[in-house]
């Protein structure tokens, strides 16, 4: 790495580009004009805020699971007197992320000031009190070199010379706010805010912490948070190996080529979209369908008969909640259930109390037959058949 000759200027191949960057304003277009209930919105923003925390603390090696990573931030949003008490490293780690986190989406509101030195300096603070204060001091620049890296994940790179950081961002907070990067489109924008700025390396601890807030911070001012507050640190933590390694290689050729980062990231930006987009059909499709399931219960096919029968409805209902996906993101809005678990669950076996288990199989084929659900096959034919839900049923009945 060459910092005696460095400039901000770099290669960018839009080929490959356009087709992703189209389909995010398609989702940023339909977010935007979805109107959920409070509680989903709320729901989806708290998600979306613990699996941005967690990917980003992760990312540097916290140790917290997203369960304990919910829990830390439920602490800063209502504290109590015991949770005051001194924290653990990654539990003060976590509570930072939180906190600037909170304080991002209120300075980087859409139409607010541009980035600026202070804010780098801020998020700096914030992200490392308490935490990280070994060779690193809070919402300051370091007086020391720096090399970090591996072989095994691109290699190793030296950051910016502690004598020219002061320099060299401000020079950073000039190109960031020029005309030529603000006419890009804002998730481009964004990531080469995360790769200059982590590439400066100016702190002595949190460099990646707040490069990849920066770039969580243009997306919000741009817009892109549309249903609550996300960004790409979670993806980038559930791909941390190509993140890393693609971070280096961009460094191996003067002008850097940052192709294949912005491309990683736009890509981990639209499937970001594409999850919050799975999140509300996953929803509002269980919604519907537990609807429809009353409109066929009520609906009479005959002097006797409904479209379904008390112990069919009850059953259906009960399935609602036992194929709900575990991952609130999933592209699959039904899990499937074996039908030797079905039959040992104790709903089943109360439900069908006093009938035989031919009732129980009878009744479920008649259910698939009206595609209220789904009966697949395993590949292996001395595994159970799988059910899960038939959403197509909702336009049926």
């Amino acid at each position: 790495m060459d910092w005696a000759t460095f400039t901000f200027t770099y290669k960018l191949d839009m080929v490959g580009l356009f087709q992703d960057l189209v389909s995010i304003e398609a989702y940023k277009l339909s977010a935007q004009n979805l109107i959920l209930p409070p509680d989903w919105r709320a729901q989806l923003d708290q998600l979306n805020r613990v699996r941005a925390v967690h990917g980003t603390t992760a990312l540097e090696g916290n140790q917290l699971t997203e369960a304990e990573v919910s829990r830390q931030i439920a602490i800063i949003e209502q504290p109590t007197g015991t949770d005051r008490q001194l924290a653990t490293r990654d539990q003060q780690q976590v509570r930072n992320a939180g906190l600037a986190q909170q304080w991002v989406q209120e300075r980087f509101v859409p139409g607010s000031s541009p980035l600026s030195v202070g804010d780098v300096l801020s998020m700096h603070e914030m992200m490392t009190t308490i935490s990280d204060e070994v060779q690193n001091v809070p919402g300051r620049f370091r007086d020391f070199p720096v090399v970090v890296g591996s072989p095994e994940l691109g290699g190793v790179h030296r950051g910016a010379p502690h004598e020219r950081i002061h320099r060299l961002i401000d020079e950073y907070i000039a190109f960031m706010n020029s005309r030529e990067t603000n006419g890009l489109h804002p998730v481009i924008r964004a990531l080469l805010a995360h790769y200059f700025l982590v590439t400066i390396h100016p702190f002595g601890d949190g460099n990646g912490r707040v490069s990849r807030l920066v770039e969580a911070g243009i997306l919000f001012q741009g817009g892109y948070n549309v249903l609550g507050f996300y960004g790409l640190s979670n993806y980038f933590y559930r791909h941390e190996a190509e993140y890393k390694t693609t971070l280096q290689d961009c460094r191996h050729t003067r002008p850097f080529d940052v192709t294949r980062f912005i491309k990683f990231g736009v890509r981990g930006f639209l499937e970001e979209l594409e999850g919050i987009n799975n999140f509300v059909k996953t929803r509002l499709n269980r919604v519907v369908y537990r609807a429809m399931l009353v409109r066929a219960f009520n609906t009479r096919v005959g002097e006797r008969r409904r479209v379904l029968n008390q112990r069919e409805y009850n059953l259906l209902d009960y399935l609602i909640a036992k194929t709900e996906p575990v991952d609130p993101f999933s592209e699959h809005p039904s899990l499937r259930v074996s039908l030797s678990e079905l039959l040992e669950s104790p709903y089943i076996r109360e439900a069908y109390k006093g009938v035989t288990k031919r009732t129980f199989q009878r009744e479920l084929i008649r259910l698939a037959d009206m595609n209220f659900i789904k009966i697949v096959r395993a590949r292996d034919d001395r595994r159970d058949p799988l059910v899960e839900l038939d959403f197509d049923a909702i336009g049926k009945y």
